[in-house]
């Protein structure tokens, strides 16, 4: 690809410009994520969930789909809460859903302090630091609540693109950054919570044969996952 097919462009207008066709793309990370949680499910009947950076819902779906008595989804991008409003028009007309605009940069104005989950995906590669944000979680979650994350693995993020589009034949580069077990260790014992335990998804050969784009990646990280407690 030539340096000129890429074009760069901030996190917030490159979401709205992604949003219309984030779902129909073929993104071997989503993949990646809807099945490390088919094989390592959250503990989410009957909880309140807060969806971080919740983009167009899909983790919202899968919540409720599970049993989750209540989710918030908040996100920075006007028209990805807009896809999120048209996929979960009936939960959120049922009261088990609320979608809040919110940058998750700055303090979560309005929003509750007693869920029993916190949900981020795919989101925090797009911080320069993660301390901030799971500052910001901690806030508004249950002591003894559950964090899960789960980000690009920093193999991914040291050799490649990390979070990008391509439309019309050019490639939008969003902003991305490497976050390891050890920042991500030290944020959150700042942040009030438990030592997190972590997971990570190889390209090895049945994620290969599952998500076949990620051949190319044959033995690195492509997922890096972690669970970790509010201390109560």
């Amino acid at each position: 690809m030539k340096p000129s097919d890429i074009i760069e462009i901030d996190t917030s207008g490159g979401y709205d410009a992604w949003a219309a066709g984030y779902d129909a793309q073929d993104n071997p990370m989503i993949a990646a994520v809807e099945r490390h949680l088919d094989t390592h499910r959250l503990p989410v009947a009957g909880a309140r969930v807060l969806d971080i950076g919740c983009g167009t819902g899909r983790t919202i779906a899968r919540t409720l789909t599970e049993g989750a008595a209540f989710v918030l989804g908040i996100d920075a991008s006007p028209k990805m809460l807009a896809r999120a409003a048209e996929r979960l028009a009936v939960p959120i007309a049922a009261g088990r859903t609320a979608l809040m605009q919110i940058d998750i940069a700055r303090p979560w104005s309005g929003v509750p302090a007693d869920f029993d989950l916190a949900v981020i995906t795919l989101v925090l590669e797009h911080s320069a630091t993660v301390s901030p944000i799971l500052d910001h979680v901690a806030r508004h979650l249950a002591p003894g609540a559950l964090l899960f994350i789960a980000e690009i693995h920093p193999d991914m993020l040291r050799t490649d693109l990390g979070g990008h589009f391509e439309r019309d034949g050019v490639t939008y580069s969003l902003p991305s950054y490497v976050h390891d077990r050890e920042e991500f260790g030290s944020a959150l014992a700042a942040a009030g919570g438990d030592a997190p335990m972590f997971d990570e998804v190889r390209a090895d050969a049945a994620t290969i044969a599952a998500i076949p784009k990620f051949a190319k990646r044959q033995g690195d990280g492509v997922l890096l996952t972690l669970r970790a407690r509010r201390r109560a």
